[in-house]
């Protein structure tokens, strides 16, 4: 057709059958476009997409532990409940978030974010400096002393009195400096808990959650002359997983191996309340500790936070299944914190609990 000004104009049925051959290029043209974005992120910017992400490193059960908030978890559950019948989240060398060393770091939040969000266990390992206890991750000093951590500790247990404390306190090695006039032990009794440090006794079983509650639980890993302080650690009340040399992250298989034994064996065992249970999730040595969480960065294996994570969560409410025991970790997550908790719900008040099911 000719237009009134000489221009050839279209029928309009065919001006609308060119808009519609070129829709479906438009479509897929954005189609490819929105894939090149998607690739792109997941390339060289993983951490938009997956969230849970640290230096890199991706893990949907590591890194956010500061989403988790369970500060009173332990309020629901009776008195009567020993300790060795609960499951409960810990950290593994909990002061070392501000160490800046890729190869001692082994964890990325401090240690109110870690009370808040529902860990229990804390693994505070210390050396003698000028008679004063400071906190260290072998060589590497991470810039905060016992007092710090009993600070922290007393202070949560003041605003949390229906919680408890599991303090692992190990020797990390020598003294340091020419100045000390004190032993290890001396340093330590110095310290003032208050009224929050836990009065152990070694002829006695291991305590009820109801005589812990607002105190601190010691695992006593320094050599003692007045003592014992706690329970002593790799004693005969304590059943321990601490596979933690692994020559590189090909191995990691051995360690989840080692992990899921004990779990096992934690989940399945008599609740008669004559050890611990704990299993470490963490590595070292030939892999680095965000490695052996999280795996490697390229994916390809997958580290021990998912790998426990997915056996809890594969697991919760299985009536053969019935606790953790302490799991001890680096870089925890919301994801891990929380599925290790709820396995406690069976205990939890007005639920048809006794001792006498538990030891069943």
């Amino acid at each position: 057709m000719i237009g009134k000004q000489g221009y050839h104009v279209l029928p309009d049925h065919l001006g609308h059958l060119g808009h519609t051959r070129r829709l479906p290029l438009l479509i897929g043209g954005a189609v490819i476009f929105i894939m090149c974005i998607f690739y792109l992120l997941f390339t060289f910017a993983p951490c938009l997409v997956y969230g849970s992400c640290y230096h890199g490193y991706l893990s949907a059960f590591s890194f956010d532990a500061n989403h988790a908030h369970n500060p009173t978890w332990m309020a629901s559950i009776p008195d009567e409940v020993p300790l060795s019948s609960l499951s409960v989240p810990g950290t593994h060398d909990t002061m070392t978030y501000e160490i800046g060393d890729e190869f001692l770091e082994c964890q990325n939040w401090n240690l109110s974010t870690q009370l808040n969000a529902g860990v229990r266990y804390f693994d505070i390992r210390a050396r003698l400096r000028e008679n004063e206890l400071h906190i260290y991750h072998a060589w590497g000093y991470t810039g905060f002393s016992f007092q710090d951590v009993l600070h922290d500790m007393t202070e949560f247990l003041d605003s949390n009195p229906s919680e408890t404390i599991i303090m692992r306190l190990k020797q990390e090695g020598g003294p340091i400096g020419e100045g000390n006039t004190r032993t290890f032990e001396d340093a330590f009794n110095q310290y003032s808990f208050g009224d929050h440090l836990y009065n152990y006794s070694s002829t006695e079983p291991l305590p009820l959650l109801g005589d812990l509650r607002s105190k601190i639980f010691v695992l006593q890993n320094f050599p003692d002359k007045e003592g014992p302080y706690g329970v002593k650690w790799e004693g005969s009340q304590m059943i321990l997983e601490d596979l933690w040399i692994i020559p590189d992250v090909y191995h990691l298989s051995e360690k989840w191996t080692a992990i899921r034994t004990a779990l096992e064996l934690a989940a399945t065992a008599r609740h008669d309340n004559k050890a611990l249970y704990l299993a470490h999730l963490s590595a070292s040595v030939g892999v680095k500790p965000i490695e052996a969480a999280a795996g490697p960065m390229n994916r390809t294996i997958s580290g021990m936070n998912d790998m426990t994570g997915q056996w809890i969560e594969d697991f919760e409410g299985n009536p053969e299944a019935t606790r953790t025991g302490i799991v001890i970790i680096d870089f925890p997550g919301q994801k891990l914190i929380d599925a290790i908790i709820r396995w406690n719900r069976p205990l939890e008040k007005g639920r048809r609990w006794s001792r006498s099911s538990l030891l069943s």
